[in-house]
């Protein structure tokens, strides 16, 4: 158990004070305090202050008198003695603040602060809430009694032992009051405060996810939270003025048990009352955090320090350093240990570059300092090491692996070899990556697990062994517990299984617990068969004993099998989790073994959601790195170069099937770069050995050298490309050169571009109409030259100037619309005419952006990141958004990238000398106009529609790759000059109605007929005048009415069976405060549901003119509807406000309730839809997530599986298609995602595009048996 104590109240000083003006005097103290966003920075004795807006609270920086002092924890939490030294999160804990302000003004409650691993919930509860507290940030915050403690195995002891350190009570006996009592608690605090209306006990549990991986009594568990519960509410004794709660409690929490805790009511109910989620760190809080502490402490950096760690982070920077940044939040320690190592190597009180890079730098700088440790153990000290360690973790079945604190006396003394494995906790501990507290020993920061490669290799080698380890220790506790009850041990199949696995395992695997557990469990296994040998020599009745002893040992062996076969299917569902973020299509095919071996709506789920993932196929080049792809202009032949001197070609009109064309060997060192004529006749090769080559690919299979290999006098070659006639060839090296390939095998030099780069050109790019050369190079600039006569290249304009952190930039890329995107240690877009970005930076990047290039629909752009891939929402100008998930599979930097002709295939190369083939065709449109369509399939089932500003069409036959078949109707929004308001389409698509244009009075609602050649004639004047306004409108499900919603929130309703002569109701539609934000139509059209804030209203409108009400549902919620859906039966009506309910409307004058869904995610209901039978419902979240329920034939709903996730905004709209076998749901994002519901088409999809990632050697490491059986049979 971990606890602490609060230091007394803080210094009331002034926001700002200097004290000792003379600086000539020996043992100066500068002090300095800024309010707000302010920001005090030391410069020797000069203070320099910065001001910006915001005023969370005030922080202060004490410049010390040595360098001495390590302001940096490493992998361990900040505490409240070292508040001084927290930065970066002022933000949040105002936020935490304001929370805890609300819940003593209100009704109290749990607050939760829930986090990932590694972004610091245990330093902002320690080192940022508690001291806050003592400051009296609450009123009277600082006389509180503060209850910091973790779970540990018995968190009602944990809690007990808290509470008794304030009355003086007897632990123990306090402990079994609770367990007896879950209000005891709360009425002992009560009492402690008594009649002090002011006062409170802050009580705070980190480290929450204890209660999971360490208790593993559920009855404890549910005593525990009970107790928290009712310390967080009001106390029940109190007159009903005063109630208040005992406590304040908070909790922190790793964000993967969120699962678990949303299992229990009692923090069910917290989980939905305002969470604090804890993420990444934004750009300017990171800097904070590395340079403010050092201030404290007297230490310099070295100028571009701060810089190389926030680029080795990822905290890429954006429009502004306030911006959240894209690293990934469980870094965060990774960056604290190689900051506290970084101060062990300063150079006197500086910290330095060099001292930095020789930790390892922050993806390596804890390796290092583990293998460091583990280097410095003698023999026995290793092999001890590995039991130690496996000893400290929980294997995490369905969550991340975690920590797993243990008793210094079980840890060394059940190891075997006490004394080596006491050496590894010392020398461990001294190195800060394990902690010894009183008698327990913990690992520091489940940072470790993944940043430290030997430890990773001890946990995944016999992962299937080390869960039934953990297991069978977890079973020995609980024997324990029960004083020896011999109902718990192990009996048939399960004993053989432990037995066998402890008979192997290395000494000091197994604890002496664990050993006398299984010994005990043999004596009662012999003590059965001497008694059923007796039975049977007494009995007659030998075949009926005989038979009914098979039986139990079919039963428990069948029990045992299950058992085992269950910790498999989590351990490969494990595998396939964290696989996801280094190698997703191998996180793919093990999710496909998974589902073979127990198909369910998990694995199914899981599936699906593989759709909107692009995956790849590896082709291995017997190359240490490559550095160039190229697609030819056909997109069927791919040709790829790297550090062998060889040039490998593929036929991949197939890219499932690529077949090897044989190398291209010319080159006698290295290759840079090739690149293809645009009519794919030749190919160009740019080498390390100072020449450029060119090939006559015309037959592929048969390529061939075409004349003489220009020769180059440069060491500072760079790339290549041809003109967009293909007339001329640009290769670059410290100039520009220019040759003539008219004829490619006899090229002409046409002299080099008149301007001399100092430091080399990186990077070339001609523009689609042939008109401009980009020039990339050394000092941040982009030239652009004109080559219409290319015998007299001329400059346009200034450089363009991408004036990031590096200087080279790498790559360029043109658009099919002439946009430039550049590379360096971020992309940046360009508009070429004017000298203008287009769009904010973007970031995202760990390292530098080594390629970029756009598909052919210049919809999307891809970047390099390192050893991953990003791809990029372009299709609006200005606003950017990120597509999915990076894209993961090699494990060297990635080096080149190149979209196929029909944007279905992007290759790209790396330093792990592989290429990857990509399958783009993942069902995704990212190219809606509007910023958040609605979405729905037109009559054939076979056409999508977008509706909002505009209405767009797309041809779904090919569900992977919807085809754009453009403007419905053609040209319709060119006669307003684009400017539009919301639309409607009627379902035969027969009639649109628009709110608004420039050519006819703003605001009017107007009819239109589609006629036959797709061109839109007016119906008549318009519905209502130019001073109304509308925020949508809608069709009922057979055209015949037209409602809309005005922005004074009333409901407007027409009849228009004859759209030439409507009929609008007589009096606008209103609810209880006249603000409907949500309609829904009835499957016949008679019945309409209208939303208006918390209150759904049911409508008969079958007089459209005279509309009736018939009922209202009562409030479930104070949050407002958001979404409103009729079954296809109309006797199920879905509302949606933060959670999801159903009622029957069976009987439309007296709703009833039938069930609320349960509670799955953040902003869901923001969208609903009914599948065609009626069996399915869709709810679309605010999280971008997609949940899928099972609607049973009596109204009741059980979600399926995993939630779907494909967007980066909120779900707006879900519709199915009429066969039900399609849903699409469209996102803020400004993409439309399809979903092939059809599990076993997503399969096929999956084995076509990762073939051969699950390969014999991968199989026995993740699946761990020696059945090797791929579930795509011979495809991998």
């Amino acid at each position: 158990m971990s606890s602490t104590t609060r230091e007394p109240g803080p210094d009331d000083l002034p926001d700002s004070t200097l004290d000792g003006a003379d600086g000539r005097e020996e043992g100066i103290r500068q002090e300095a305090h800024a309010s707000g966003h302010a920001r005090i920075n030391q410069a020797g004795r000069d203070q320099h202050f910065y001001y910006s807006a915001g005023a969370h609270t005030r922080r202060s920086t004490r410049p010390g008198t040595e360098a001495l002092e390590c302001p940096y924890p490493g992998l361990a939490a900040f505490g409240p003695e070292q508040a001084r030294w927290f930065f970066g999160r002022d933000g949040l804990v105002a936020d935490l603040l304001a929370r805890l302000d609300q819940r003593l003004r209100g009704v109290g409650g749990i607050q939760m602060v829930i986090a990932p691993s590694g972004t610091g919930k245990s330093s902002l509860l320690r080192a940022g809430l508690l001291p806050r507290l003592a400051q009296s940030a609450l009123p009277d915050s600082h006389r509180w009694p503060v209850l910091l403690f973790t779970p540990t195995t018995d968190p009602v002891g944990a809690l007990a032992a808290q509470i008794c350190s304030l009355t003086g009570a007897e632990a123990a006996e306090t402990a079994d009051r609770f367990r007896a009592d879950p209000c005891a608690g709360a009425a002992m605090l009560a009492r402690h405060i008594d009649d002090d209306h002011a006062m409170r006990v802050v009580v705070v549990v980190d480290q929450f996810e204890e209660l999971f991986t360490l208790c593993a009594d559920d009855r404890q568990r549910r005593m525990f939270i009970d107790l928290l519960s009712r310390i967080a509410d009001p106390y029940p004794e109190a007159e009903a003025s005063t109630a208040r709660p005992a406590g304040l409690v908070v909790i922190g929490m790793r964000a993967d048990f969120y699962a678990a805790c949303a299992g229990h009511p009692g923090l069910r109910t917290a989980l939905e009352d305002a969470p604090l989620l804890v993420g990444a760190m934004s750009r300017a809080e990171v800097r904070e955090a590395i340079i403010f502490p050092a201030q404290d402490v007297g230490l310099d950096i070295e100028p571009g320090l701060v810089e190389l760690l926030l680029r080795d982070l990822g905290a890429t920077s954006g429009p502004g350093e306030e911006e959240t940044t894209g690293y990934e939040a469980g870094r965060l320690p990774l960056l604290a240990h190689a900051l506290r190592v970084s101060w062990q190597q300063r150079n006197g009180a500086t910290l330095t570059v060099e001292g930095y890079q020789a930790t390892g730098g922050i993806q390596r700088a804890l390796a290092t300092t583990a293998d460091r440790a583990f280097a410095g153990l003698d023999a026995d000290g290793r092999k001890a090491a590995r039991t130690v360690f496996l000893r400290l973790v929980k294997i995490g079945e369905g969550v991340d692996d975690g920590r797993r604190r243990r008793s210094w006396t079980e840890l060394v003394e059940a190891s075997g070899d006490s004394r080596a494995a006491s050496a590894v906790v010392d020398v461990f501990t001294e190195a800060r990556l394990l902690t010894r507290e009183q008698d327990t020993v913990e690992i520091t920061h489940e940072a470790l697990l993944h940043g430290w490669p030997q430890l990773r290799r001890w946990i995944d080698g016999d992962r299937a062994g080390r869960i039934l380890h953990q297991d069978l220790e977890e079973e020995t506790a609980a024997w324990e517990r029960a004083g020896g009850d011999p109902a718990l041990l192990y009996r048939g199949s399960r004993l053989e299984l432990a037995q066998a696995w402890a008979a192997a395992a290395p000494v000091g695997d197994l604890s002496l617990a664990a050993r006398a557990f299984l010994s005990a469990s043999a004596r009662l296994h012999r003590r059965t068969v001497r008694l059923r040998v007796a039975v049977i020599a007494a009995l007659a009745v030998l075949t009926v004993v005989a038979a009914t002893t098979a039986v139990i040992g079919v039963r428990e062996r069948n029990e045992a099998l299950r058992q085992r076969d269950t910790a498999t299917y989590n351990r490969i569902l494990a595998e396939a989790d964290r696989l996801a973020d280094t190698d997703i299509s191998l996180s793919a095919q093990l999710t496909l073994v998974a589902h073979r071996r127990n198909p369910g709506d998990d694995t199914y789920t899981r599936i699906l959601n593989m759709q909107h993932i692009p995956l790849s196929i590896r082709l291995t080049v017997q190359a240490d790195s490559v550095n160039s792809v190229a697609f030819s202009p056909s997109g069927r032949i791919l040709a790829a170069a790297g550090s062998d001197g060889l040039i490998r070609l593929w036929d991949v009109a197939d890219p499932a099937q690529p077949k090897p064309l044989g190398p291209l060997a010319g080159h006698t060192d290295g290759i840079l770069e090739v690149a293809f004529s645009p009519d794919g006749q030749a190919l160009a090769s740019l080498g390390y050995d100072k020449s450029v080559r060119l090939w006559s690919v015309a037959d592929p299979a048969r390529p061939k050298p075409l004349g003489r290999p220009l020769a180059l006098h440069s060491d500072e070659l760079s790339t290549l490309a041809f003109s967009t006639d293909g007339h001329i060839l640009v290769v670059a090296d410290s100039q520009v050169h220019l040759w003539s390939v008219r004829d490619p095998a006899r090229p002409k030099p046409l002299g080099r571009l008149p301007a001399h780069f100092t430091d080399g050109v990186f990077s070339l790019a001609f523009s689609p109409d042939g008109h401009m050369l980009a020039v990339g190079d050394s000092d941040q600039k982009v030239w652009r030259w004109s080559l219409n006569d290319p015998a007299h290249p001329r400059p346009l304009g200034r450089p363009l100037v991408h004036d990031g952190f590096l200087t080279s930039v790498n790559a360029l890329a043109f658009s099919p619309g002439g946009e430039l995107a550049s590379a360096s240690d971020d992309v940046r877009r360009w508009d070429v005419r004017t000298g203008e970005l287009v769009s904010r930076p973007l970031g995202g990047s760990t390292d530098d952006v080594s390629d970029v290039a756009f598909s052919p629909d210049r919809y999307t752009l891809a970047s390099t990141d390192d050893n991953v891939i990003r791809l990029w929402n372009v299709s609006e100008r200005s606003e950017v958004k990120a597509i999915g998930q990076p894209l993961t599979g090699h494990t060297g930097a990635v080096r080149s990238l190149a979209f196929s002709a029909d944007g279905r295939t992007l290759a790209s190369g790396a330093d792990d000398g592989t290429v990857r083939l990509w399958n783009l065709a993942v069902g995704r449109i990212t190219n809606a106009t509007g910023p958040a369509p609605s979405v729905a399939f037109g009559p054939d089932g076979r056409t999508l529609v977008g509706v909002d500003w505009a209405t767009q069409l797309w041809r779904t036959t090919d569900r992977a790759r919807p085809t754009p078949l453009g403007e419905f109707p053609s040209g319709f929004a060119a006669q307003f000059d684009g400017v539009l308001g919301p639309m409607a389409l009627s379902p035969d698509w027969r009639t649109l109605a628009t709110v608004g244009d420039r050519n006819h009075g703003g605001r009017s609602l107007r009819l239109w007929k589609v006629t036959a050649g797709d061109r839109a004639v007016q119906i008549g004047p318009p519905l209502t005048s130019h001073s109304d306004a509308f925020t949508s409108v809608a069709f009922s499900p057979y055209g015949r009415f037209l409602v809309a919603i005005g922005e004074d929130g009333s409901v407007r309703l027409w009849d228009v069976a004859d759209p030439a002569h409507p009929a609008a109701s007589a009096q606008p539609l209103t609810g209880p405060t006249g603000d409907v934000v949500s309609l829904a139509f009835s499957p016949d059209g008679h019945t309409l549901a209208s939303a208006d804030g918390n209150d759904v209203s049911i409508w008969n409108i079958a007089d459209p003119v005279r509309p009736k009400p018939l009922s209202r549902l009562p409030s479930t919620s104070t949050d407002d509807v958001q979404s409103l859906a009729f079954s296809p039966d109309g006797h199920t009506l879905a509302v949606a406000d933060t959670q999801v309910h159903l009622w029957s409307v069976r009987d439309l004058t007296q709703p009833k309730p039938l069930e609320q869904l349960p509670f799955q995610t953040t902003g869901s209901g923001l969208s609903l839809a009914f599948s065609p039978d009626g069996h399915t419902l869709a709810s679309g979240g605010g999280d971008g997530s997609v949940w899928l329920w099972h609607i049973s034939a009596s109204g009741r709903a059980e979600p399926r599986g995993q939630r779907l996730t494909a967007h980066n905004g909120a779900v707006t709209s879900v519709a199915f298609s009429p066969d039900g076998h399609l849903l699409a749901s469209a996102g803020g994002d400004r993409s439309i995602q399809l979903w092939e519901l059809d599990v076993e088409a997503t399969i096929r999809r999956i084995c076509a595009s990762s073939a051969g990632a699950m390969t014999a050697d991968a199989w026995r490491r993740y699946v761990g048996d020696n059945s090797y059986s791929p579930p795509c049979g011979n495809r991998g």
